[in-house]
C-alpha cells in the first residue's frame, strides 16, 4: 500500500478526538462525536474501525470506518481517510477489511451511500465491485446533494 505501513484495529473511546478532528477536517457535514460514541456502544451488529500508522515513534490515525452487519446485509455507515493519506491505496484496505468482514459474517450484499459528486470515491466503490442501483435525492447537505446508493452482492 504505496509506502503506508497501516494497522487496521477496533476503534475505542480513547481514538475520538483524532477521529472526530479527521471527520471536521474531511466532510461537509461531519459525524459529531456522539454518533461514533454509539456506535462503540451498539453492540455486535455495528463495527467500527481505525486505520493507523506508527509515525515519528507514535501513532497516527489514518482512516476509519463504521459499517452494520445484521441479518444477510453489511452497510457501510461511514468511511473517512485522512487528506495526507488519500490516493495511496488506504481506502482500498479499509474497503477490502469491509468485505472480509462481510463474507465472515454470511452477508448475501453489501450497501453504501456516496455522494454524487465524490468521483474518487465512485470509483473505488465500482473498482472492487459495487454497482450503482439507485439514488436518494437531496441526501446530504453542505453542500446539497444527491446520493447514489450502490450494491455489492458477495
Amino acid at each position: 500500500m504505496g509506502d503506508l505501513h497501516v494497522v487496521l484495529r477496533a476503534m475505542t473511546e480513547a481514538d475520538l478526538a483524532r477521529v472526530v478532528a479527521m471527520e471536521a477536517a474531511s466532510h461537509g457535514t461531519p459525524w459529531p462525536e456522539s454518533s461514533f460514541r454509539e456506535e462503540l456502544n451498539a453492540g455486535p451488529r455495528s463495527r467500527a474501525v481505525v486505520a493507523e500508522e506508527e509515525a515519528d515513534g507514535g501513532r497516527r490515525l489514518l482512516g476509519h470506518m463504521v459499517f452494520w452487519l445484521y441479518d444477510d446485509t453489511c452497510e457501510l455507515m461511514n468511511v473517512t481517510v485522512a487528506p495526507e493519506a488519500r490516493r495511496r491505496g488506504l481506502g482500498r484496505r479499509l474497503m477490502e477489511h469491509l468485505l472480509g468482514e462481510a463474507r465472515l459474517a454470511g452477508c448475501a450484499q453489501v450497501f453504501l451511500d456516496v455522494r454524487v459528486g465524490n468521483a474518487p470515491a465512485r470509483a473505488l466503490y465500482a473498482e472492487v465491485g459495487f454497482l450503482e442501483v439507485g439514488r436518494r435525492r437531496g441526501y446530504y447537505s453542505s453542500p446539497d446533494e444527491d446520493a447514489v446508493l450502490m450494491s455489492l452482492s458477495l
